[in-house]
């Protein structure tokens, strides 16, 4: 089989039984879990101050973008092998899988992320449209670097290291650009919550880079294990920087709302008694 008819190295690894159906499953609950965080999202936002419900929407978004990119996968990862000799063997013909549609997706979810963060930090609205540009921008260039660069997995190392760089630059400018919306949330924060930002930067960090591992794994073999290896990883880190990332900046804007004395919000968390003496729908 030629390497150069492919792009993903899925399409030239037989896989055994147990193999197949772990990347089926990995791929079934990644969707899954997307498509059932949507209701979490619309139901938790109406116990916000109405200034801060935009964020779980923005994450409700998230999920269904996400969910209908990963069934989407999980359809090719069906349809691009076929059971022979006691093995799953990729298909010669027809279809073949991808994981480029992944990439499709996060240009679209990965600026809704980033814009996020200013409206959680409760930023000027000026300020909020200029961070969420200054962030998006160098985002959706590393994520066309690293798709460009991901052709190469089947055996163009070149390409892919490359492009791999390239896109790791324009991460490292993401970076740049987060932790100073991260430094402008700790002064906008309010004091009980002024550690939250740093805590989120620490994880930010170590969620976003299970990326660049996963892409670069490919190099260590043509094997099954690589594979689902990848397809995990590739899971993980978008359930953890979409569906994790929104419940950890709802809990926050939980307790920013009650703090701000919003009453739903206070009651939410059982505290009402303590709350300054604002009207519900304030």
């Amino acid at each position: 089989m030629d390497p150069s008819v492919f792009a993903n190295i899925e399409n030239l690894v037989t896989l055994s039984d147990t193999q197949f159906t772990l990347g089926s499953l990995i791929l079934m609950v990644s969707y899954g879990a997307h498509f059932a965080f949507i209701l979490y999202f619309l139901w938790t936002q109406k116990d916000l101050a109405p200034r801060y419900r935009l964020v779980p929407l923005l994450s409700a978004l998230v999920m269904a973008s996400a969910g209908l990119s990963l069934l989407r996968e999980f359809s090719f990862w069906n349809e691009a092998y076929t059971f022979s000799g006691g093995a799953y063997v990729p298909a010669t013909e027809g279809q073949t899988f991808t994981n480029a549609f992944r990439y499709g997706n996060w240009t679209i979810t990965v600026p809704l992320l980033l814009t996020q963060l200013p409206l959680a930090f409760g930023l000027a609205r000026p300020e909020i449209r200029r961070r969420a540009i200054r962030m998006s921008i160098p985002a959706v260039l590393m994520i066309w670097t690293g798709l460009v660069g991901q052709f190469g997995e089947t055996g163009d190392w070149a390409q892919l290291n490359l492009w791999g760089v390239i896109s790791t630059l324009f991460f490292v400018w993401l970076l740049i650009e987060v932790r100073a919306t991260i430094k402008a949330g700790v002064v906008n924060s309010p004091a009980p919550l002024k550690g939250f930002p740093d805590k989120l930067w620490w994880y930010f960090l170590a969620t976003w880079g299970l990326y660049p591992i996963a892409y670069a794994l490919p190099q260590l073999g043509f094997n099954g294990e690589v594979v689902i290896a990848r397809q995990l990883l590739f899971s993980i880190a978008d359930l953890s920087t979409k569906l994790v990332y929104g419940v950890i900046l709802s809990r926050y804007l939980l307790r920013r709302s009650a703090l701000g004395g919003y009453l739903p919000a206070a009651e939410a968390l059982g505290e009402a008694p303590a709350v300054a003496d604002k009207p519900r729908g304030a």
